[in-house]
């Protein structure tokens, strides 16, 4: 009788320790705390950029009537907004060229402690885009920056459109999809040389780069599935596929592992989501997804002392707002 109240007690404790387990592995996965909008658009605002620059959050995007206008009447300006705790944001700067429409602002910090805005700019004739190419200007918490400086590739690129750039051991890194997709670097953010002309079919476009350890993260938006690269040295790329559709990638490092957020496309309303990097296999694995009955993309993100803040813009083509999560990774 002692003996199978034993076995009985040693089940029980089984029982308890492993729903012990489930529970703790269940709490260990990315949710979101809080969403906040930050921003109303006026009518359309997208395309966002986040940062955290001497302990404030400055948001960078794109506002306009309505997506795109091939005509040229309607221009987007950038607007960048910074908040201490992400609660309460402010304007900060804003950018504008008469008749030139300005896009995918990206933000980042320079090694010399300048933050670097990228964009590009486009001008219309004719509902045909005669003008394309990348910019960049140079702030600081003062409100003090540069004009618009553009940027210069080695070959000449007159021609060009760098989507994102990533600051590793000093140096930027970066994909550009127009005059092709290639691979560059600069040492000072307007100076960039070829590295790598990837051979990727089905469109590549919109890409972001990591670096953990010594290996170099990327992940590319195609038509079809994602293709992820892993390097050694950010010269030579072993490219795998994904698994997933995916687009406008943005990746980041957090303790071991490798994570990117991006829009989704799940077969329902696209959405934001967050994605880890399986970083043998290139596979991409859907953490979460950013709640949304409207179509929401082209985040930015944060991670801060173990959470993760993303920006994203949600709405349709002619109205949108720019959002801000808060997320425990």
């Amino acid at each position: 009788m002692v003996e199978n109240n034993m076995v009985r007690f040693l089940l029980l404790l089984m029982i308890v320790l492993n729903s012990g387990s489930i529970s703790a592995e269940k709490d260990s996965s990315p949710y979101i705390i809080s969403t906040k909008k930050i921003y109303t658009g006026k009518p359309y605002a997208s395309f966002t950029s986040l940062i955290n620059y001497k302990g404030r959050f400055y948001c960078a995007f794109r506002e306009a009537k309505k997506h795109y206008d091939p005509s040229g009447e309607d221009v987007g300006i950038i607007r960048i907004l910074h908040s201490k705790n992400g609660k309460r944001w402010q304007p900060f700067l804003s950018y504008s060229v008469d008749g030139i429409d300005l896009r995918d602002p990206k933000l980042t910090v320079t090694p010399e402690g300048k933050v670097m805005l990228l964009v590009e700019e486009v001008k219309y004739e004719n509902k045909v885009a005669v003008l394309r190419k990348s910019c960049v200007s140079f702030f600081s918490s003062n409100k003090s920056h540069t004009e618009l400086i553009p940027i210069s590739f080695k070959p000449n690129m007159d021609w060009n459109w760098l989507w994102d750039v990533s600051w590793i051991d000093g140096i930027a890194y970066g994909y550009i999809y127009a005059p092709y997709f290639a691979f560059v670097k600069s040492f000072n953010g307007i100076n960039y040389k070829l590295v790598d002309k990837p051979t990727i079919d089905n469109s590549p476009t919109e890409a972001s780069v990591a670096k953990l350890g010594d290996k170099f993260f990327s992940v590319v938006r195609r038509k079809q599935n994602a293709y992820v690269g892993i390097s050694n040295d950010g010269d030579q790329w072993q490219w795998k596929d994904g698994g997933m559709r995916i687009g406008c990638p943005k990746l980041f490092t957090y303790k071991d592992n490798v994570y990117t957020v991006g829009r989704a496309y799940n077969g329902k309303m696209n959405c934001t989501a967050l994605f880890k990097v399986d970083q043998t296999s290139g596979k991409l694995v859907m953490l979460l997804e950013l709640s949304s009955d409207m179509d929401s993309a082209y985040p930015g993100a944060v991670v801060k002392d173990g959470m993760l803040y993303i920006s994203y813009y949600q709405g349709d083509l002619m109205k949108s707002s720019i959002y801000f999560s808060r997320i425990k990774l």
